[in-house]
């Protein structure tokens, strides 16, 4: 299936400030110093790139994030792409007139960001190595869960795995976080996390990651310094619209519902925090929204002021209903895209500190971290009675995400990262199997 991209695009000027990314590529081994220039097709160098979620239609954070990188990056490359579900293409925005492969493969295997058995990837291997033979790519894009294809293979292009973030890490908070001693298999399991990712950290050129967080817990496990910050985007409205903001005293929390982390956070804030900003704000009230609530998540709307809406089909109307959003979450890794597109309507987010993840943070934005839940509850509760404080946070909040945290600057990011890895020569795999 073929679609189109546009050629060419302006680049920002202040584009090398503004966006916030881990550069580290003046520390390169010697055995990767450059050789040539990517070879290029109509002016434009070739990337396979592959992901076992479908990017079209957008159903959540990993496809959200594959999509609008994807389409960023079809504007300087000529991409082939290799999707391990039914994928929607007519619904990417590639700009015309140049075109774009997509290939769609069905798995044995269900897809994972640990992969489990390698015989379920046969077909997937299968279509790579075709892919690789017929268009020679200069560089590869592996986003989570496909690093192994690259695997302690010398001929395979040089390669960035979008991790997006750690899962080791993730891991790690849920186990921390749980009340009781969780099952060995558990454990196991962020082990096993744990060692791929250091091996493919290892073996692969370079790594991106969504947050500081995801970065730092990959560079302690794998030893090495090629792990690269680059953030998540959001499409910033025009205005902060403040005129659409409800009758009522509105709060918001927005995200997938039936996520462990999203509904530990609602939860905590619902028992924590919500009695006291009710008990200080006549009228006030919460709402919940997102995909596939879970059952404890549907039994919070027998809490006084709190409505559940489930399946929103926008979630910046809700969003642009609400007087503030709030992030407060105790565990998971990345970056909380609720946050970004609170900002994105001009709307300001009250967080904890491990929402901040992946997020660059001005001022005034940075207040309203809170550290406990007396000051999560003051924080709302002032911005709420102050209109003009919220309405001040609210502009500021919208104003910084247009000027640096927007996708096409990710997508600018990323794609001077894989015109870097195309020159390198690589020669420096280094597999590791051994035990963290």
């Amino acid at each position: 299936m073929w679609l189109y991209a546009e050629r060419g695009r302006p680049r920002s000027d202040a584009h090398a400030n503004s966006l916030s990314i881990d550069r580290r590529l003046d520390r390169m081994t010697p055995e990767s110093a450059p050789c040539h220039e990517p070879e290029t097709v109509e002016g434009r160098p070739r990337l396979l790139a592959v992901s076992g979620v479908a990017p079209w239609p957008v159903r959540g954070g990993f496809s959200l994030r594959a999509a609008h990188l994807l389409e960023g990056l079809a504007v300087d490359w000529d991409v082939s792409l290799i999707v391990c579900e039914s994928t929607d293409p007519t619904l990417a925005a590639w700009p015309a007139p140049n075109r774009h492969e997509i290939t769609t493969v069905s798995l044995a295997a269900r897809w994972s960001p640990v992969p489990s058995s390698p015989d379920g990837f046969a077909l997937l291997r299968k279509a790579v190595e075709e892919a690789i033979a017929r268009r020679q790519p200069d560089a590869a894009l592996l986003f989570n869960g496909s690093e192994f294809l690259a695997f302690d293979r010398r001929d395979f292009p040089p390669a960035v795995a979008d991790r997006i973030d750690c899962g080791a890490l993730e891991r790690f908070r849920y186990i921390r976080r749980s009340r009781y001693l969780r099952p060995l298999k558990t454990i196991a399991e962020t082990v096993a996390e744990a060692r791929y990712e250091r091996r493919l950290v290892r073996e692969l050129n370079h790594t991106t990651v969504v947050g500081e967080d995801d970065a730092k817990v990959l560079r302690r496990v794998s030893g090495r310094d090629s792990i690269h910050v680059i953030h998540n985007g959001v499409h910033a409205l025009d205005g902060p619209a403040f005129e659409e903001e409800s009758g009522y005293p509105t709060v918001a929390f927005t995200g997938t519902l039936s996520y462990y982390a999203n509904v530990d956070a609602v939860r905590y804030f619902v028992r924590e925090v919500w009695p006291s900003v009710r008990a200080r704000v006549e009228g006030a009230r919460l709402v919940v929204a997102g995909r596939t609530p879970s059952k404890k998540v549907l039994a919070l709307e027998d809490s006084p002021g709190v409505e559940i809406r489930p399946d929103v089909s926008d979630m910046r109307e809700v969003l642009r209903e609400s007087w503030v959003a709030v992030a407060p979450m105790r565990c998971g890794a990345g970056v909380k895209n609720k946050v970004l597109e609170a900002w994105a309507v001009g709307r300001p987010a009250v967080l904890l500190p491990r929402a901040a993840n992946g997020l660059i943070f001005e001022e005034p934005a940075s207040d309203l971290v809170a550290a406990t839940p007396a000051e999560f509850g003051d924080r709302v509760v002032r911005l709420l009675q102050d209109a003009e404080l919220r309405h001040r946070h609210g502009a500021a909040a919208q104003d910084q995400v247009r000027r640096r945290q927007t996708w096409a600057r990710s997508a600018e990011a990323l794609s001077d990262l894989l015109r870097t890895v195309a020159r390198e020569r690589f020669t420096s795999r280094d597999p590791i199997r051994t035990p963290v």
